[in-house]
């Protein structure tokens, strides 16, 4: 929990720091190169109701999300800074919070993109979407057994991504339950897995036993060459 707990802390406040800097130059750099949101959006949805333009964003993002999460599952230097997320033991809220910050590399600038090809969205909103991903991915990570009835086919929820943290993945060694928010993409795209309804499995990796426990070693791990393939 005190190392998920110091992933919060680095995660949104160091990094966040840090990366939003970072972004501040690449605004001026794109701004000086005459590009920005409104040359590239494809979608302009600034007519449609707030509420709408949110429900429109959610749903991209979420679908961008997913995407990007089967590449971190998929491709072996993705996945050894993705390890750190898997290298959860127990399910519980924090270890939402427990993940490598080159994964944040590799979600903002799609997650940037998406917005940008939304014409008329002001990015002020993704706050709230943002904040509603978040809320979703505690409880996707909570130590509940619940699936939401009829409702698993539309929205992620803790059993399902208790098979993802799966130490053996059912269906091939990618994985399964991809989902951030939504399940719907994992049904439409037959990455889905729920047996039933108790969710009672063993959490890991292939080869955890000899993952580090601290923080610096965790973060040191994803830039050195693996020894062998292991099972995703």
């Amino acid at each position: 929990f005190w190392l998920d707990g110091f992933y919060m802390f680095f995660n949104f406040f160091i990094f966040s720091i840090v990366i939003s800097g970072f972004y501040k130059v690449l605004e001026v750099v794109f701004s000086n190169a005459g590009i920005t949101a409104k040359t590239i959006a494809i979608i302009d949805i600034s007519s449609l109701p707030t509420l709408l333009q949110l429900l429109v964003f959610f749903v991209l993002l979420d679908f961008v999300q997913w995407a990007t999460h089967i590449l971190l599952h998929k491709y072996s230097f993705l996945w050894q800074f993705h390890k750190v997320h898997h290298s959860v033991q127990e399910m519980g809220f924090a270890a939402h919070l427990r993940y490598h910050w080159m994964e944040n590399i590799f979600y903002k600038p799609l997650k940037v993109f998406a917005v940008m090809l939304l014409g008329g969205f002001e990015p002020e909103q993704a706050y709230i979407v943002h904040f509603i991903a978040i809320s979703i991915g505690h409880i996707n990570h909570a130590n509940v057994k619940i699936t939401w009835g009829p409702f698993k086919y539309i929205f992620n929820n803790p059993v399902m991504h208790l098979y993802h943290h799966s130490a053996e993945p059912p269906k091939g060694k990618y994985g399964v339950n991809f989902g951030i928010s939504l399940s719907l993409w994992d049904y439409l795209f037959k990455t889905n897995y729920i047996p039933e309804d108790s969710g009672n499995v063993k959490l890991g990796f292939s080869g955890d036993e000899n993952f580090p426990s601290g923080f610096l070693q965790q973060e040191r791990y994803g830039f050195s060459r693996p020894k062998k393939k292991e099972v995703k």
